[in-house]
């Protein structure tokens, strides 16, 4: 489970900006990234390398970030983190073959910095909008 974050914002901080921000980042390193408003908050979706091969292969990232805006205070919760593929990685690897079973591990060490990764980008975003 990917860890939430908490960011102090300045007063005139641009939600839908910041969004863009980190979506047009993401997109530049091959991630598939969509974001949905909603009135009280902004998701955004990252994905890469989800469906076909690397479905067995476990190798795909995904996760969905929710930012909301509260008294000054940007929170982000993750969810919807793609763990499918690493766990059919590893019984396609674990029963047929050993090569699906290595990299549905390295899928897994990556799905599990994707959220460190994206903290670590949003924090940055957050603190050019001061």
């Amino acid at each position: 489970m990917a860890t939430p974050l908490m960011l102090n914002v300045a007063p005139s901080f641009n939600m839908s900006a910041f969004a863009e921000q980190l979506a047009t980042s993401y997109r530049s390193q091959g991630y598939v990234v969509n974001v949905m408003y909603f009135p009280d908050r902004v998701s955004v979706k990252f994905e890469k390398d989800t469906g076909g091969i690397n479905t067995v292969l476990g190798l795909g990232e995904g996760i969905t970030a929710h930012c909301t805006l509260n008294n000054g205070m940007l929170y982000i919760n993750y969810s919807d983190e793609e763990w499918t593929s690493k766990i059919i990685g590893f019984c396609v690897g674990w029963f047929v073959c050993m090569v699906p079973l290595i990299t549905a591990v390295v899928g897994t060490v990556k799905q599990l910095d994707l959220s460190k990764k994206i903290s670590a980008e949003a924090t940055r975003i957050a603190a050019s909008f001061r």
